[in-house]
């Protein structure tokens, strides 16, 4: 049965300083929770209410009350399922995959997450985030991933130094910047890095001297539009080079 002190424990890593320090996360919903299941990562315990197991039988799950995964939950509306997980140990990144995505200060819980998710869809198995990127165990960005972070392996480096390392392996390094080649028109295209700059400031003055071929999204038909979402943008390109 669960405890009030296991509660309080739950409900603390809706924080990251407790996600740190007590080296877990939450997942929730019945497809991350399954995805969590069949996954690599160590599943510590998984909670679930009698409304939701009536329907969705789940063996390893302990019966919680409504108010109780409330309490545990950092949705407003719980879906009847949550587990909590380890933080695996980090992983470098492949060294032989073709492409790898890097985010630079990327901050909205939302973009991150999607561009993960997005990652996975066009087969970009490795992210490298810059220190300062969102927290990638934070409870809205494990919910836009939609399980993709199971599967794809997330790392957290000094960009430039990561980029320069890259660099000199022979790696092609595109940004994603305004003045650039054109995405759509580019005749000859190699592996290297992805470079996705942040909502607000783009890429950084840091790592700008480590692009090798910026690369932009032309506007259409006089759009004024300022700038792409991080990661509409991020999608975009993905799309393209990966094509």
């Amino acid at each position: 049965m669960i405890t009030k002190s296991n509660i309080k424990t739950i409900a603390s890593l809706k924080q990251q300083k407790f996600r740190k320090e007590l080296d877990l996360f939450v997942v929730e919903g019945r497809k991350m929770v399954e995805e969590l299941l069949q996954s690599r990562f160590e599943t510590v315990s998984v909670y679930a209410t009698e409304a939701f197991l009536s329907t969705h039988p789940l063996h390893v799950a302990e019966t919680v009350t409504e108010v109780q995964l409330q309490q545990m939950s950092s949705l407003d509306t719980p879906p009847g399922v949550l587990a909590v997980a380890k933080i695996p140990a980090t992983q470098p990144p492949d060294a032989t995959a073709c492409f790898v995505l890097a985010l630079d200060g990327i901050a909205n819980p939302g973009n991150m997450g999607t561009l993960i998710r997005t990652a996975e869809w066009f087969g970009i198995h490795e992210v490298v985030c810059s220190n300062d990127c969102v927290e990638i165990w934070n409870p809205k960005v494990i919910q836009a991933t939609m399980g993709s972070v199971f599967r794809v392996n997330v790392t957290v480096a000094d960009l430039p130094v990561f980029l320069r390392e890259q660099r000199e392996r022979g790696k092609a390094i595109y940004g994603a910047l305004l003045d650039g080649e054109n995405l759509f028109g580019m005749r000859e295209r190699s592996e290297g890095v992805i470079v996705i700059g942040s909502e607000s400031h783009g890429i950084r003055e840091a790592v700008l001297p480590c692009i090798t071929r910026p690369i932009t999204i032309p506007r259409v038909g006089g759009s004024l539009t300022e700038s792409l979402n991080a990661a509409v943008a991020g999608g975009i390109i993905m799309g393209e080079m990966t094509r």
